[in-house]
């Protein structure tokens, strides 16, 4: 594809990463002086992917625009995300010790907004809401638009045991240790820069999401 732009004579170009790069799974409000340790396939796709772009842009005098991203929130969203509408609207999700564990987010219809502010600035950017719900604060956001009863809470000692079990089970198991890591630890990140940068100045999800 960067080969193909040589012959556009292009000025600008935005990239979208993701904070998978950081390799963390918990956190709070990093920011984009974080090393890029990922691990995964996913990200360390992204880090390559930044790292080739990065230098192509330099060879050929591109303004170069990362943003990296959290969760991405909008309608009919795929993943996680998707599931846990699902388990909601069937009555089978529930939180792990009252739902408390905060992550990052943010609006795709925030993100498109802001493109062409980001793209005349350049530099490396992470973007979130602002505010990183909480499991309990935004699965019960999705209970009230569905008209379904809050999720119900499982305390952690027993989810510490059915993560045992799922040990046994192998990675295709509901739930595991790493999975129980994941979900009972904060991981948010600081998009100040970009705040300051062009402007940024998204919805906070709780308020901007829309099931339908």
């Amino acid at each position: 594809m960067l080969k193909g732009l040589e012959k556009k004579n292009i000025s600008k170009f935005i990239f979208i990463s993701s904070v998978s790069v950081y390799g963390l799974v918990e956190g709070d409000l990093i920011n984009e002086d974080q090393e890029l340790k990922a691990s995964d396939p996913y990200g360390l796709s992204k880090i390559h992917s930044e790292l080739i772009i990065t230098e192509w842009c330099n060879l050929n005098n591109v303004k170069l625009t990362i943003l990296r991203l959290p969760l991405i929130v909008g309608l009919n969203p795929p993943g996680n995300l998707a599931s846990m509408l699902k388990g909601i609207k069937n009555g089978y999700y529930f939180n792990i010790d009252g739902g408390l564990t905060k992550k990052s987010m943010v609006l795709c219809s925030d993100i498109s907004k802001y493109l062409l502010n980001a793209s005349e600035i350049g530099g490396v950017y992470n973007l979130t809401d602002g505010y990183h719900p909480s499991f309990s604060e935004f699965s019960n956001q999705i209970a009230n638009q569905l008209n379904k009863s809050k999720p119900v809470n499982m305390p952690f000692l027993l989810a510490r045991m059915a993560a045992k079990f799922g040990d046994l089970l192998g990675s295709k198991a509901p739930i595991n240790t790493n999975k129980l890591k994941k979900i009972t630890s904060n991981l948010t990140f600081d998009d100040t820069k970009a705040r300051e940068a062009f402007g940024w100045n998204p919805t906070p999800v709780l308020e901007g999401f829309k099931i339908n």
